[in-house]
């Protein structure tokens, strides 16, 4: 059974681009709105779902979507996030097994390697699309939309009735600001 959603961002829900000022910071990205939907349909299951990301960036993104994020490059450091999975399952009560991960870059194979699902966009370097389930789409292309679509059809999640489903959905979408 699925109990928790990990996502990296950039590159994943964004197409990678960052657009940066005079100062070298980053201004702002590119997001779907499906993606924030499929989000919240996950959430509406009783699925948990966070950020694993190595952009500090993302973090007023993850408040505002009351989303939480872990940022593992900061300070001058750049840990793997790989390591960071003993501290994710005990702070979400799950076992490594019932976690997906969607992930784009090399820095993201190692977890690939130890989650039950991983995933990743078509864009991915060859090294992790080897270690994922390659998605129909280029990062920033709906991937977690088609992520969820995937464990839906493939039976890994049910919305059960969709009414109520989408009554769950339009409650959490209250809650976050856009």
């Amino acid at each position: 059974m699925l109990k928790l959603i990990i996502l990296d961002v950039d590159g994943v829900m964004t197409d990678g681009r960052k657009y940066y000022d005079r100062e070298g910071t980053v201004r702002y990205k590119t997001f779907c709105d499906k993606d924030w939907t499929a989000i919240k349909r996950f959430r509406a299951l009783g699925l948990e779902v966070i950020f694993l990301t190595g952009d500090p960036f993302n973090v007023a993104i993850g408040e505002n979507r009351k989303i939480d994020v872990i940022v593992n490059r900061f300070s001058g450091e750049h840990r793997d996030k790989s390591d960071y999975l003993t501290e994710i399952c005990k702070d979400y009560d799950v076992q490594p097994h019932e976690i997906v991960f969607i992930g784009d870059d090399i820095f993201d194979v190692h977890l690939m390697q130890l989650v039950g699902i991983a995933f990743c966009p078509l864009d991915a370097p060859n090294i992790v699309r080897q270690n994922a389930k390659v998605l129909d789409g280029n990062g920033g292309e709906n991937l977690i939309a088609k992520m969820y679509d995937y464990l839906e059809a493939k039976g890994l999640i049910s919305t059960g009735n969709f009414a109520d489903h989408l009554d769950k959905v339009y409650e959490l979408d209250l809650r976050e600001k856009f």
